[in-house]
């Protein structure tokens, strides 16, 4: 019984904490061993199973989905569902540990099929409600660039199920005890870092530093919710989107020297639509004046970046964009809500310099609750929380083409690797994403969100650019190497933004994920999961 619980508590504290976001040495240790110091316990659990192992990883996950624990702006209903998902999940794992043989003996066929349960499993989930594709298995095995290279072949799903087959080698090698079962744990442990050091060197070798770059600044406008928003109980902390938008042209006018490409700020970075007529013409002239001097913008006052009414002239978010990227000469991507034949919209809004044709994408995966309603009997309890209306999806990925075609994703988009996938396919030459995690403030969830973030990038082979309000604003290149990140004080009560400038390598190479998708790693789970049916494999000891 000691060494149960001894084991149950090892394992718990190394795969709970054995994520990138929280320690590199841990999450190499889960990716190896830590599932299999839980099925060493396992194995000498005779009853119960089913309960002892969805409770262990219920907790596990309360630990890496404690930033959904957040009740600042959620409200306690997020608790219900922080628990939910976590017991959600631990009932996925209960039912994979019913097929860990209650005797002390694996076969490579049935780590196979156990492996490919999980990943089966796990890809399931995109196809429920908006889909929860948050993947902590295969994170823990992406602390190190080089050993996530291999998602280039096969995804976020491949890597999962290699951590899960590693880990069940181990308990083979462990139980065996034999140089065979200890050399091909080693092996499978150390295959993807052999991967990833030959793929890295042979791209290495490949980006051309003659290429020229893309000169890119990203705006963090480090705003919370109440102060980005008006909420009535929380009056004081507003900030007016006149004083909003002098920040902005603040941070901008650090760059003011340099050529500039491309300009990028949050999902819904401004209160109110994009063609809202809200701000007074000659308060908005006012303030473009104190900082690029006198201007005419009277070219721009026309719809519907402007209204013209008996009280005077109003101008809307989305002529200050255009205004901005005129200015600047820069294509700019901005976040907006929008209205259109009825249905609302959150969705991004492509800005080019002199040109009067502006591109919209819609956000396609939109979160329950917050942006969608999944049932119509919730209505009244998500009107406690002021909400009235919700959002349309968008219909497909686009690519918007211009000095180097992008394809754009909205927040939780970018864990969605079949969405990002699109953008590639239609020929992207760089991935683009807005984001706002102000929602969950001083938590862990931005730089959850930024390592899957980051892995779109390695599937694809593309380099990434993100522009948060609240979270981690930084580029990446086709092989995740951070470029450069914005680096935030401590969010306070004020404001905090500023910008970054990057110059983006656009190297790009194509990948075998980009070409199959999910589709390989699915195929090859089908058929390895019909290996649970198969009493006998090799590498079976029965003495």
């Amino acid at each position: 019984m000691r060494k149960i619980s001894i084991l149950f508590v090892l394992s718990w504290l190394v795969v709970s904490l054995g994520q990138p976001q929280t320690s590199a040495f841990l999450s190499l240790v889960a990716s190896m061993m830590g599932f299999a110091l839980f099925w060493l316990s396992l194995a000498c659990v005779k009853r119960k199973r089913f309960l002892y192992s969805m409770i262990w990883f219920f907790f596990v996950q309360l630990v890496q989905l404690s930033w959904l624990a957040s009740t600042a702006y959620q409200g306690i209903y997020i608790l219900f569902v922080y628990v939910g998902l976590s017991l959600a999940l631990g009932l996925q794992f209960g039912v994979l540990s019913l097929f860990f043989p209650r005797k002390p003996l694996l076969t490579v066929y049935h780590s196979l099929g156990m492996a490919a349960l999980w990943t089966l499993m796990e890809w399931s989930r995109l196809h429920v409600f908006c889909g929860f594709v948050w993947n902590p298995v295969g994170l823990s095995h992406t602390a190190s660039l080089v050993g996530v290279q291999m998602a280039t072949i096969w995804g976020i799903f491949g890597l999962s199920f290699w951590v899960i087959f590693v880990n069940l080698l181990m308990v083979k090698a462990i139980f065996d005890r034999c140089r065979k079962s200890i050399c091909l744990c080693g092996g499978a442990f150390l295959l993807p870092y052999l991967f990833g050091v030959c793929h890295m060197q042979y791209h290495k070798a490949r980006i051309v530093d003659s290429i020229k770059p893309f000169n890119v600044v990203l705006v963090q406008t480090a705003l919370l919710p109440d102060q980005k928003s008006y909420f009535h109980q929380s009056k004081g902390e507003y900030v007016c989107p006149y004083r909003q938008w002098e920040n902005i042209l603040f941070y901008l006018e650090e760059h003011r020297s340099k050529k500039l490409d491309l300009i990028v700020l949050p999902e819904a970075a401004l209160p109110y639509s994009a063609y809202t007529p809200f701000y007074d013409c000659k308060e908005v002239k006012h303030i473009v004046e104190t900082f690029w001097g006198e201007i005419d913008l009277s070219p721009l006052l026309t719809k519907p970046l402007a209204s013209v009414r008996k009280e005077g002239c109003y101008v809307s978010n989305a002529f200050w964009a255009q205004a901005i990227s005129n200015h600047y000469n820069a294509e700019v991507v901005i976040g907006f809500d929008d209205c259109d034949n009825g249905h609302y919209y959150n969705a991004a809004f492509h800005f080019v310099p002199g040109r009067r044709v502006i591109t919209r994408y819609e956000k396609r995966v939109l979160l329950p609750l917050a942006e969608y309603l999944p049932f119509s009997f919730l209505k009244p309890l998500i009107r406690r929380y002021g909400i009235d209306n919700f959002f349309s999806h968008g219909k497909e990925a686009k690519v918007i083409e211009g000095r180097c075609p992008l394809s754009i994703s909205i927040c939780y988009e970018e864990c969605f690797s079949h969405l990002m996938r699109e953008g590639r396919q239609k020929g992207a030459q760089l991935f683009v994403n807005v984001t706002n995690d102000g929602w969950y403030p001083f938590s862990r969830l931005p730089q959850q969100h930024f390592d899957h973030g980051r892995i779109r990038a390695i599937e694809n082979g593309v380099p990434l650019v993100r522009a948060c309000n609240t979270g981690i604003t930084v580029g990446v290149d086709s092989l995740g190497r951070v470029i450069d990140e914005f680096k935030c004080p401590e969010w306070g009560r004020g404001v905090d933004g500023g910008s970054l400038f990057l110059s983006v390598n656009l190297y790009t190479f194509p990948t075998l994920y980009t070409i199959w998708g999910d589709s390989f790693i699915v195929i090859l789970s089908c058929v390895c999961v019909s290996f649970l049916r198969r009493g006998r494999g090799f590498f079976l000891d029965e003495n």
